[in-house]
């Protein structure tokens, strides 16, 4: 294994205001906490152990204790779910939908952030205790983003008409999707035994903890599900004023208006009221309306009769993606989020409206970014003669490179460059000198034989190009394998694969040892 670093910026797959969340905070200090460093930890610790009370303390240990009570087996869990009862302890967390087996390879990268992040901090402030956390979206209703995955070129999908919160969904229907996964691994059947041990009991959000502490139990990694009565119970006098105030859209529409001013556009759209109501097999919007009532779905409530809904069932208010954070921020005592480039752009809607009730912003980091070239890839790279940094470059860049470099006879076009500029420039010289009237003339003809020039220069690459057909289409499949859907492989990809070819414990221990927190560069792992 090789470990390779390209700057993001000299890439095509980072939007500029994820590269200035990842490496230029200080641009935006309107809207962070404090530009992302191990220093300014030091005071974001005072303030959250300051706000963080005793009670919301509580109820967070008691929950982490009834969802991870079968998971204490791992000891560094047990000890972490211990130490979150202790004022001293505080949380850095990564989030995600809850895809199937895993989802994307960027998951486990943001996960293996937070672990790192935690121990990077232990050693930093060693008086306190971190405790890494990944939040499980369970709420989430767009199942068609998550009923899928991409496996040996095929797609595998869970078909099921529920409906409602993802992590309500029950297992009932899951085994066709499951035995065409395992199919795949007809060959390894110990792996597929592996997969097979999951998402065999309970729903969707207890299958999805199964299979994150199996993967990440020994690194101590706690998985927290909030779709919870408890923790609902303690964010409600926020939901109330919510209702009451409209406090969210208000605020967050101020802080997209300020960066829609500086040449950035809002990643979330606030609404009015930014909760759903849920149960199972329901999840709709709920909607003001006129003279103090309320439409949820097809029904219309008087805002009493709401406010008295949230006082005795609030596990059925649902926070939207604007509301999602705060309460995050209200049950965790957090310091750090982690999370990719469009993640990260949507926070920084939201600085105001946590400072309205509040709620300490944390430190907003980009997780770090992989690129895995395989063994065969590596091949076509060598036998090719390729720089492997050079494929983050286009595609047709790449090619004419590789058709200069290779050509029979040499193309090398800068003598012939530099005396067709020194013609073009004495062309113009020598008629402005007789007539001044021409300039404009010798210009447009100067241009004319420039372009001649140009044409000559890319019909001889194209010559070349076809005698090196082979090369070409190798390019080509490399580009595909490296991505897929014109995209970094980590959004494509799933973790299935790479599990089993690699060894579960041993690719996740490989990934533990690649990623590094305050690393700002795309990291590229060549496998040799």
């Amino acid at each position: 294994m090789e470990k390779l670093k390209i700057n993001r910026r000299k890439t095509s797959f980072f939007s500029e205001l994820a590269n200035q969340i990842n490496d230029q905070q200080k641009d935006l200090k309107e809207f962070v906490q404090a530009p992302f460093s191990i220093e300014n930890f030091g005071e974001i610790i005072q303030t959250k152990k300051q706000d963080f009370t005793r009670a919301q303390r509580q109820a967070l240990s008691e929950v982490v204790n009834q969802q991870l009570a079968d998971y204490k087996d791992y000891s560094k869990v047990k000890s972490n779910i211990d130490l979150l009862a202790e004022e001293n302890t505080f949380t850095v967390t990564a989030g995600h939908q809850l895809n199937l087996y895993g989802g994307p390879l960027y998951v486990i990268y943001k996960i293996m952030d937070a672990i790192k992040m935690a121990e990077e901090l232990k050693e930093a402030y060693p008086t306190n205790n971190f405790v890494p956390v990944f939040w499980l979206a369970t709420e989430d209703h767009d199942f068609e983003e998550i009923n899928h995955l991409h496996l040996f070129h095929d797609k595998m999908t869970w078909n099921t008409d529920q409906k409602g919160p993802v992590g309500r969904f029950s297992l009932d229907d899951i085994d066709t999707f499951k035995s065409e996964i395992l199919d795949k691994f007809d060959n390894n059947p110990e792996y597929a035994k592996f997969l097979d041990q999951f998402y065999k009991k309970g729903n969707l959000a207890e299958a999805t903890i199964e299979l994150m502490m199996s993967l990440f139990g020994d690194y101590g990694l706690i998985v927290l599900d909030a779709d919870n009565t408890k923790l609902k119970s303690t964010f409600s006098p926020i939901v109330k004023k919510e209702i009451e105030t409209h406090f969210s859209e208000r605020e967050v529409l101020k802080t997209t208006n300020k960066l829609e001013n500086i040449g950035f556009h809002g990643q979330a759209m606030a609404r009015p009221i930014n909760l759903f109501y849920i149960k199972d097999q329901f999840r709709e919007r709920i909607i003001p309306l006129e003279n103090e009532t309320f439409q949820i779905g097809e029904e219309t409530v008087s805002k009493v009769d709401l406010l008295k809904d949230l006082e005795q069932n609030p596990e059925c208010f649902s926070p939207n993606v604007i509301l999602r954070p705060l309460y995050q921020e209200f049950i965790l005592p957090n310091l750090c989020y982690i999370g990719g480039g469009g993640e990260m752009s949507y926070w920084l809607q939201f600085k105001a409206m946590f400072e309205e009730v509040k709620i300490p912003f944390p430190l907003l980091k980009v997780r770090n970014s992989v690129q895995w070239f395989d063994k065969s890839t590596t091949k076509k790279f060598d036998k090719l003669g390729l720089n492997y940094l050079d494929v983050f470059e286009s595609i047709h860049a790449v090619k004419k490179q590789y058709v200069l470099d290779n050509a029979e006879v040499e193309l090398d076009f800068t003598t012939l460059q530099e005396k067709s500029e020194a013609l073009v420039t004495e062309l113009i010289k020598t008629v402005t000198d007789l007539d001044k009237g021409l300039e404009g003339y010798s210009k447009s003809e100067a241009t004319k034989i420039q372009k001649q020039i140009d044409q000559l220069q890319q019909k001889l690459i194209r010559h070349q190009k076809k005698k090196s057909d082979d090369a070409m289409k190798q390019i080509d499949g490399i580009y595909k394998r490296l991505f897929p859907n014109n995209g970094l492989q980590e959004r494509y990809e799933t973790m299935v694969p790479f599990l089993g070819k690699y060894g579960v414990e041993e690719f996740v221990e490989m990934v533990y040892n690649l990623i590094e927190p305050s690393e700002e560069d795309l990291i590229v792992m060549v496998d040799k």
